[in-house]
């Protein structure tokens, strides 16, 4: 991709191109960006889990509504709430893509 991310499926590196379109807009103003889905889920414990995928998708910024979507199955690393990695990743995540996830190995689908 163009941060040198290594994709494992030709429409993830298409995508990775892609520039602002029309299918997130707010006011006038149109935008996509490439990030990783985050979700917080329980895990067997009890316990939250951050779970971040291993891929950055296209997605609409906060603030911004997708007009336009799909629903694909996604390779998820989860890891404790409650570290202070997992809070670094949060914010890393907020401001690009989280490429270091590709890496890392699958707990969730």
């Amino acid at each position: 991709g163009p941060n040198r991310e290594v994709y494992q499926s030709p429409f993830d590196f298409g995508l990775s191109y892609r520039i602002p379109s029309r299918e997130c807009h707010e006011q006038g103003k149109s935008l996509s960006v490439m990030r990783n889905v985050r979700k917080t889920v329980l895990n067997e414990f009890n316990k939250k889990e951050t779970c971040f995928s291993k891929m950055p998708v296209a997605q609409c910024p906060e603030g911004f509504r997708a007009t336009r979507w799909e629903t694909r199955d996604m390779e998820f690393h989860c890891l404790p709430s409650e570290l202070d990695i997992t809070r670094k990743y949060i914010e890393l995540h907020k401001t690009k893509p989280l490429d270091m996830m590709a890496k890392k190995r699958t707990d969730r689908v």
